[in-house]
């Protein structure tokens, strides 16, 4: 399906990021019960969706709960890729991706956002703590999959640690310009329940990832 990875790896990663996406969606509502619900946010949601019914309302809540938790699975799924690429492999002790032939070490994170400062910090420290304990002249990336911006861009943001687009790290990792486009269409086959779903999530792509090359 795509050359660079063995089909097998593409559809256990896959079925990972489906059970782990059924977790959250299970866990949602014990989740949200152990929590303390905010009264007014309950209320502002009710009444920007015009929500009518209590059930309904508290469906809408288990579903926004389930999305919290099927973020954290996507940055696993886009691991688990990546670390099945030749010459790459998992890590998950201070980064999560290492390449030990071209002295790369790597820490993925789903979205721009996924952290606050105070976890930029955290993380940004952890790789240069990572490469500072390893023999050779060492790199690592914060890879951001989803960007502020849908350009491609590399960063230094510490002595050899940069910061880079998921687009552009899927190219250093692979070889392939369009690596992370291609594995969006696998996906879009394997999980759109709809050609329309899959043609308006392509179109979402097309606004938050850089072009393709």
């Amino acid at each position: 399906m795509l050359s660079w990875i063995s089909d097998t790896a593409f559809d256990e990663a896959i079925q990972d990021l489906q059970q782990s996406a059924e977790d959250a969606l299970t866990k949602a509502e014990s989740r949200r019960r152990k929590n303390v619900v905010d009264p007014f946010f309950t209320l502002l949601l009710a009444s920007t969706f015009s929500v009518a019914e209590s059930a309904d309302l508290g469906d809408l809540q288990q579903a926004e709960s389930a999305i919290r938790g099927m973020s954290g699975a996507l940055g696993a799924f886009h691991q688990s890729i990546l670390g099945s690429v030749s010459g790459w492999e998992d890590h998950d002790a201070l980064y999560d991706l290492k390449s030990a032939e071209r002295q790369i070490v790597a820490e993925v994170k789903n979205k721009w956002n996924t952290m606050n400062a105070t976890n930029r910090r955290q993380v940004e420290t952890d790789l240069a703590t990572a490469i500072r304990s390893l023999r050779g002249d060492w790199t690592a990336y914060l890879v951001l999959i989803v960007p502020r911006k849908p350009v491609r861009y590399s960063t230094q943001i510490a002595s050899n640690v940069i910061e880079i687009d998921g687009a552009s790290f899927y190219h250093l990792a692979t070889g392939f310009p369009n690596a992370i486009h291609d594995l969006f269409d696998k996906l879009s086959e394997k999980l759109a329940p709809s050609e329309g779903i899959a043609s308006y999530c392509k179109q979402i792509m097309s606004q938050s990832l850089p072009p393709r090359e």
